[in-house]
């Protein structure tokens, strides 16, 4: 009798201290559930301005100009670079009220791991902006050198632009993964080799295939001081004709068949006798005065 008697003590005890603590976590779980409401109607109402702001400010076609879009339509990524930002800013605000609600429910733990990962967000921020800016600066890059090629009427342009455009892009990766405290040794290594054999290779094949593009553009700056348009000239074979137009690569005559295009390079390897000289513009119009 006086052991089913103690067993009954031993039994009431338990509930009455379990029934204290629920009684005592009742007003932790309230205000953690108040901290988690509160959060999230804040993390949202900072998300709805961030996109606002960023579409008042056409944050969006800022970065179709930079090409972000194309790279997230090669990933499949359909959401937009402003929802990201503003969805990155609702986690953020969400992980400081999480941290909040942690120690409120006592997970030190927790609130210690969920600390740790928001320090570590402001690198990924960075990174985020070093590509951004890396991106910007790799497409200005780009067109830079399309336009220097083509005002050289040289059609390769594009090849070249991408291939310092994706050299480049690379390049401020591996800046954006060393913020990250990811070692990129191997990476970068590897990446040097094969862009020294790429360049390597590139050099020679471009140095073979231009060699007749730049031995026209050498002539051409020669040329421009003893040939003028408007000069009737003999070539070395006997046509006979008239300057007409002359650029980096190429002279154009104008000969009673009609006209006849050669390389500029022809004007410095061949002996050409000049039979008439460029008109004086200066003359001309005194002339048609006079008349």
């Amino acid at each position: 009798m006086e052991q089913i008697v103690n067993w009954s003590e031993l039994f009431l005890n338990s509930f009455q201290h379990l029934l204290s603590e629920l009684l005592g976590a009742v007003p932790k779980i309230l205000g953690a559930i108040l901290l988690l409401i509160l959060g999230i109607i804040i993390a949202r109402l900072i998300a709805v301005i961030i996109i606002k702001t960023l579409r008042i400010t056409r944050f969006d076609e800022w970065m179709h100009k930079l090409k972000v879009h194309d790279l997230f339509e090669k990933a499949q990524i359909k959401t937009s670079v402003a929802e990201i930002i503003a969805r990155f800013a609702y986690w953020v605000v969400l992980l400081i009220f999480l941290v909040g609600i942690s120690e409120t429910l006592g997970w030190s733990a927790v609130s210690q791991k969920i600390s740790l990962f928001i320090n570590f967000l402001p690198k990924v921020f960075i990174s985020l902006i070093i590509l951004i800016i890396g991106l910007y600066i790799a497409s200005l890059v780009r067109q830079t050198i399309i336009a220097a090629f083509l005002s050289f009427g040289l059609s390769f342009g594009k090849l070249v632009s991408s291939a310092f455009f994706y050299f480049l892009l690379l390049f401020v990766v591996v800046i954006a993964l060393e913020q990250l405290d990811i070692d990129t040794t191997i990476i970068t290594s590897n990446v040097l080799i094969i862009i020294g054999g790429a360049v390597l290779a590139f050099a020679i094949s471009y140095g073979f295939a231009s060699k007749d593009i730049l031995n026209n553009f050498l002539a051409s700056l020669y040329s421009k001081n003893n040939f003028q348009i408007g000069q009737k000239i003999i070539l070395e074979d006997g046509a006979v004709g008239e300057i007409v137009k002359m650029d980096n690569i190429s002279v154009t005559l104008k000969t009673e068949e009609g006209k006849l295009i050669l390389p500029i390079k022809t004007l410095i390897n061949e002996k050409i006798r000049i039979i008439e000289p460029a008109p004086n513009p200066l003359g001309e119009i005194l002339r048609r005065v006079e008349e």
